[in-house]
């Protein structure tokens, strides 16, 4: 996939990298040569530009671009700017950084949607981790419920999966098991896997090493979790 980043500060450079590293084509902007510098021996296709300014845009194909990511921190004016610019130029899907709720408020008004505050998320990310130290990761799907990955309790080790009886007890659904080297801070990488069990059969036995995929409520996999 190919990915366009507007704004190479800290948030941005961040993204550049990890996309990189998962095999994504990615396209970095910015208006300061120094970010651009920074990124050199690790961005193929980089441009020092002004994109507030819509003819730079000649050089950037972002109606080509699976994706627009308006990582801007600072500069409220240009980062509004720009995400007009990219959805009047036929961006597939723009994500834009908001710098404050105004800024917020004038980009769903362009009809941009997807909005993030990294220094929120990443906040929520550690306040969550703090509280649920066993919890390594979670994809919120709504309504409460959740995707997370979860040390597996002391509890179940040497019980297999029917005897666990994740589903009756805490109306939780084994989505698969797998071993991996965890992240020991937020900064860390997307952790190597080391291996999948693909969908567990019941009569699998836990192992100590186990981490659990599982699908259902966040309280349920608290009450797992201190089970």
């Amino acid at each position: 996939m190919r990915f366009c980043i507007i704004g190479l500060g800290s948030f941005g450079t961040h993204l550049a990298r990890q996309l990189v590293r998962d095999g994504h084509e990615v396209i970095g902007v910015d208006i300061n040569p120094e970010h651009t510098d920074d990124m050199k021996d690790e961005i193929e296709f980089l441009i020092t530009a002004d994109c507030s300014d819509i003819e730079v845009f000649e050089e950037i194909p972002v109606a080509e671009c699976d994706a627009v990511i308006v990582a801007i921190g600072e500069d409220f004016e240009a980062a509004l700017s720009v995400a007009a610019n990219v959805q009047q130029l036929g961006a597939k899907r723009i994500i834009s950084r908001i710098i404050n709720p105004l800024h917020a408020r004038l980009l769903k008004l362009l009809k941009i949607e997807e909005l993030l505050i990294p220094e929120s998320m990443a906040a929520a990310w550690l306040a969550r981790s703090l509280r649920m130290p066993d919890v390594l990761n979670t994809f919120p799907i709504g309504q409460g419920y959740e995707i997370a990955e979860i040390n597996l309790p002391k509890s179940l080790v040497g019980k297999n999966l029917e005897e666990a009886d994740l589903r009756g007890r805490f109306e939780l659904n084994v989505v698969t098991i797998l071993k991996r080297k965890v992240a020991s801070s937020c900064t860390s990488t997307t952790p190597q896997i080391e291996s999948v069990y693909g969908i567990p059969e019941p009569t699998r036995v836990f192992e100590a090493a186990d981490i659990l995929v599982v699908f259902g409520r966040e309280q349920n996999v608290k009450k797992l979790l201190e089970s």
